[in-house]
């Protein structure tokens, strides 16, 4: 680990759609075994090593092609018993991406296609809320969760949330939108008042 990091520990991370990095920093924690599982996976049929513009973003830790970068920093841990760490990676039939592709004519898929731009100029001004929400409300996939946490700024955070929402169809998209008309979503964001009066 380099100084600047032990100086502060908040690295900077990169991962594809189907990477992992974690980068957590647990201290004093008392236990009898730490577990660590970590599913990921690869569509041979995909180019995962450039985002939308051909270029890796330059990060601290950079994970790309269905990789795992176990990076937590740990200090003042007691543990009684092992410390386990897993990967499962699955790799993905070439071809299936195109015919998983929600419909856009499916109404909650199409609601948030149509106003994309809405949603994330409005989720942007608090992205870390909206993201814990969706991971706790199984929205996304621990996995997506630990992927999107660390990406800045707001807006890009907020653009590849409603891109996986968008991606799982019209049940994820259906729960993402009842998720928004909850009180605290419309205290947080007055704006969306005006968006989900327009949902089914």
């Amino acid at each position: 680990m380099n100084s600047k990091q032990e100086q502060g520990w908040s690295p900077t991370v990169y991962a594809d759609s189907n990477s992992v990095v974690l980068a957590r920093e647990m201290t004093n924690v008392k236990a009898k075994n730490l577990n660590c599982n970590i599913e990921t996976g690869s569509d041979p049929g995909s180019s995962q090593t450039v985002n939308a513009v051909g270029q890796v973003p330059q990060a601290d830790y950079t994970a790309c092609g269905g990789s795992v970068i176990w990076a937590d920093k740990m200090s003042g841990v007691t543990l009684d018993g092992d410390l386990n760490f897993s990967v499962n990676t699955s790799r993905a039939r070439a071809g299936t991406a195109a015919a998983t592709l929600p419909s856009s004519q499916e109404p909650a898929v199409k609601m948030i296609v149509e106003h994309k731009v809405e949603l994330i100029d409005c989720l942007k001004a608090d992205h870390s809320f909206i993201l814990q929400h969706a991971h706790a409300k199984h929205i996304v996939t621990q996995r997506q969760y630990w992927n999107l946490k660390d990406i800045s700024p707001p807006e890009k955070n907020v653009t590849n949330l409603i891109d996986e929402v968008i991606v799982n169809g019209q049940e994820t998209c259906s729960l993402f939108l009842q998720v928004l008309k909850e009180p605290e979503f419309l205290q947080t964001y007055p704006q969306l008042i005006e968006i989900t009066k327009q949902c089914c």
